[in-house]
């Protein structure tokens, strides 16, 4: 309820004006309200509106005498109609709004307990995407992230996988504004095939999963957020060049439109990926064989259309979503025995729906979402360059989901979360050449149902519990007659996951707080796994599904205020047990199948430190122990390392602000690891060195630059996949209303 001071009474004076400005504040708190629409209505049908500015302020002017209608608006307040009579003159009003809890951008607005919206159990980790390094893709960044291991085939654009605490890639969940993009045929989310443009954020959930995402997540969760919809006219425009025939362009428009919001946005980034390698012919232990080459087919290309509109309703708020991927890009094989004329095309589209507001006076708040998308992948190897025998797939994923959620907020700030979603997904593989691929046509539905519950205990601590169950459905079909299939008579069609976690959070006072969590995850094997047949991967028909029990602990410290000093602390112990653990093998052949490799032990230490050590100064950086440990019976594997898991990585930045002048470097290093059970094939220690800035040339326009790999490190994520060496970009950005 909006009170109006000392201008509207039972019967409305005129006002002396033909200008009507005035305030807005926050009924509870008392700070101003931003970002309010305004909108007055005569009974000739004339309309005015106005929005308020950062400090509540609003205007408008030359208002014609006579009556109005009135009506103020603002998400997560309760919206007002009232009437009032214009004369001449000027009025100056206050207006205070009462707050409203809801459900809003995937986070909830209910009490002030938690400013952040930090969930009480997890250990998140935020970072921003506004002013990207020029010529980075998602791989490269969340790279530098804590918990966080990124593989990838070679440089910008190539097919890269994520590991969250030793887990595998497809143990990690990955969200784009709320819409899942695991897909039941499986093979992991390649953030390659993610483009970066129009993304302001991603959080990465290490450990404990919040209900709203589905709280059944092994591995962990990365969530990527775009650029929000703004109140204020914003136009921002960039481009970026680099080596290897890199570049970026990328432009977006965003603001209010009546009583809509909206953004739009194109970006495209290309690189022909021509870096030189150390090429050994295949022979590792002879070097009087290696030579430099130049990688061959490597070349990428991207671009990005986002569309978001945006309306309050009421008490509540509708948005809609459009995103459009296309990517094309070579697949080069081997670095000792290069694929000419492999190639791998995406073209994807998501479209989202949400509704979210409030129920009832204060106490509660629904989010309701729909979603669909459509994937088509093509991969081409007529030559059969790149996997076993010749290949020319177009496959589509089309996917459907619904999703309802509702937060209720009971006496003593007890929070009860309840959701329900379903979901189904179709993949449909054409193999163009007519050969005996093993891909079939598969589907799957899923109903999940849960709840979440948070209880304060006293001024200090807070409990956090879940549950959540997932019944799956699946169906597989011949290619050809389109008939039921029973390839898979070692694993039944329908299954019932249930998952369970425990939480809390103690405030120890001074900025510090103890965390803890404990949980049990449970995950299908994905179509991919099943029968997948691409490139030098083959399926297993065998796979059973993966149970994972998690458990964490750690100390975490904010400062609040502004200043010099440490701003950031985080240690953080974590235990893992994963039964079934599904992982992809190499063998000899230098072909990976996945196997349920029996049990697994994840143990690890994270810490992170954030710090500012003078006005001008300030240094962040993580460092991370991880002991991803093969428990399988069979004595030649049990006690071994996992594939792909180094068990130190350290990160750290330093950044110099010399008015306005900016100046960092950074250090990445990674230990031994290996790509295989035994733990003979190692990938070698690397250490990379960056060094970057940013300099301010007019209002809203600046420059960046960044060198990568200082030392021209040759490295490599995966054997006989080269990453680029030396690499400097520089970029141009532009923004109004930044």
């Amino acid at each position: 309820m909006i009170s109006l001071l000392g201008v509207l009474a039972l019967q409305p004076p005129p006002l002396e004006a033909g200008v009507l400005e005035g305030r807005l504040f926050d009924a509870d708190a008392g700070e101003p309200v931003a970002g309010a629409l305004l909108t007055l209505r005569s009974p000739s049908g004339a309309v005015r509106s106005a929005r308020s500015d950062t400090a509540g302020a609003f205007r408008l002017k030359d208002l014609p005498a006579g009556a109005w209608d009135v009506s103020v608006q603002r998400l997560g307040y309760r919206p007002h109609r009232a009437r009032l009579r214009t004369g001449d003159g000027l009025a100056s009003v206050e207006w205070r709004l009462d707050p409203l809890p809801l459900l809003m951008d995937e986070m909830v607005v209910r009490a002030r307990r938690h400013p952040g919206g930090e969930p009480v159990a997890a250990f998140v980790e935020t970072i921003s995407l506004d002013r990207r390094a020029p010529g980075a893709d998602l791989a490269q960044t969340l790279d530098r992230a804590t918990g966080v291991n990124v593989r990838r085939y070679g440089g910008l654009g190539s097919f890269s996988t994520l590991s969250i605490r030793g887990s595998t890639s497809e143990q990690v969940q990955v969200f784009l504004d709320g819409v899942p993009l695991n897909r039941a045929s499986g093979g992991g989310v390649d953030l390659g095939g993610l483009p970066i443009g129009g993304l302001s954020s991603v959080e990465i959930y290490r450990g404990a999963v919040p209900a709203r995402f589905g709280g059944n997540s092994l591995g962990g969760v990365v969530h990527l957020r775009t650029r929000p919809l703004g109140s204020e006219a914003r136009t921002r425009m960039r481009t970026a060049s680099g080596s290897f025939g890199t570049r970026q362009v990328g432009a977006s428009v965003g603001g209010p439109w009546r009583e809509w919001e909206y953004l739009g946005l194109v970006d495209y980034s290309a690189s022909r990926n021509d870096f030189r390698f150390l090429d050994d012919n295949g022979t590792e232990y002879n070097a009087g064989d290696d030579g430099w080459a130049r990688r061959l087919n490597s070349d990428f290309r991207g671009l990005r259309a986002l569309a978001k509109v945006g309306r309050n309703l009421g008490a509540g708020r509708l948005q809609v979503h459009n995103t459009l991927d296309l990517i094309r890009k070579g697949i080069p094989g081997l670095g000792s025995n290069q694929s000419l004329h492999t190639r791998y095309d995406t073209w994807r589209h998501i479209a989202e729906a949400s509704l979210f507001g409030a129920l009832g006076p204060r106490s509660a708040g629904y989010r309701l979402q729909a979603h669909h998308s459509l994937t088509r992948d093509e991969y081409r190897d007529r030559l059969g360059e790149v996997g076993v025998g010749r290949q020319h797939d177009r496959n589509l994923t089309r996917s459907l989901g619904l999703r309802g959620e509702v937060n209720v907020l009971l006496p003593g700030h007890s929070l009860v979360t309840a959701f329900a979603a379903a979901r189904g997904e179709s993949f449909s593989p054409d193999d163009l050449l007519r050969s005996e691929s093993r891909l079939l046509r598969s589907r799957r539905r899923a109903l999940a149902a849960g709840t979440e519950v948070e209880v304060p205990l006293g001024a200090r601590l807070t409990l956090n519990a879940g549950t959540q169950a997932e019944g799956l459905d699946d169906r597989f079909f011949d290619r050809k007659s389109f008939a039921p299939s029973d390839v898979l008579p070692s694993r039944e069609n329908r299954e019932l996951l249930w998952g369970w976690r425990l939480g809390g959070k103690l405030d120890l006072g001074g900025g510090l707080a103890l965390k803890a969590h404990g949980g049990r995850y449970r995950r299908a094997p994905s179509f991919f796994e099943l029968f997948g047949d691409r490139g030098a991967v083959i399926g297993n028909t065998r796979l059973v599904s993966e149970e994972g029990r998690n458990r964490d602990l750690g100390l975490v410290y904010r400062r609040r205020g502004d200043g010099a000093g440490l701003e950031l602390a985080e240690a953080v112990y974590y235990r893992n047990r994963v039964d079934d653990l599904i992982r992809f093998v190499q063998n000899s052949q230098r072909v990976s199948r996945p196997h349920n490799l029996g049990r697994a032990l994840l143990r690890g230490v994270e810490t992170r430190l954030q710090a500012r050590l003078r006005p001008w100064l300030s240094v962040r950086g993580h460092y991370a122990y991880q002991r991803a440990e093969n428990r399988t019976p069979f004595s030649f594997e049990r006690g071994n390392d996992l594939p792909n898991a180094p068990r130190h990585r350290l990160h750290g930045r330093a950044s110099l602000d010399l008015g306005g002048v900016g100046l960092h470097g950074e250090v990445s290093r990674e230990s031994r690891h290996f790509l295989d059970r035994a733990n003979l094939r190692a990938v070698p220690v690397r250490a990379l060195y960056n060094l970057g800035g940013s300099l301010p040339l007019a209002q809203g326009l600046s420059l960046s630059w960044e060198l990568r790999n200082l030392t021209d490190d040759r490295v490599a994520d995966l054997w006989g996949y080269p990453l680029p060496g030396r690499f400097y970009g520089l970029s141009m950005h532009y923004a109004t209303n930044p």
